[in-house]
């Protein structure tokens, strides 16, 4: 099997839907979206250092993302107490609701693509999306 070509197919079909879930009805960005996802289910304060390592993103791109929301009002950035060098950052209300809704979106989305799927595929591309999930989470790039 030639696993780039392979590979290759898998890239256009993800890239070439007609439409995109990080593009449903909102103001926020995909990576906005990750770092406001993190947030709400962290339900707590995060400094930034710990968004950059649990994102995957580096430190200039997590700053730019967090000033970002910030002037949304999405998120609000603070002096670490106990440390003065550190910026703590938590969601807002106003961020919960955005991704709140977003969420809702997106899961409506999905919803109306499986409706045109039997059971059977739902579930092995569930459980493929799953091992896929598994594998990525393994390699060191």
């Amino acid at each position: 099997m030639n696993y780039n070509k392979k590979a290759e197919e898998i890239f256009e079909t993800l890239t070439k839907r007609k439409k995109y879930i990080g593009e449903l009805s909102s103001n926020i960005s995909q990576g906005e979206s990750g770092v406001l996802l993190y947030l709400l289910n962290a339900n707590s304060n995060v400094s930034q250092s710990e968004l950059s390592e649990n994102l995957g993103v580096t430190m200039p791109r997590i700053v730019a993302v967090i000033n970002t929301l910030q002037k949304k009002e999405l998120i609000e950035k603070n002096v670490d107490s106990t440390d003065k060098r550190k910026s703590i950052i938590s969601i807002t209300n106003k961020g919960k609701d955005n991704i709140i809704k977003k969420k809702k979106d997106a899961i409506k989305f999905i919803e109306n693509v499986i409706k045109e799927l039997d059971e059977q595929e739902i579930e092995q591309y569930i459980a493929i999306s799953k091992k896929i999930e598994q594998i990525s989470n393994k390699i060191e790039v």
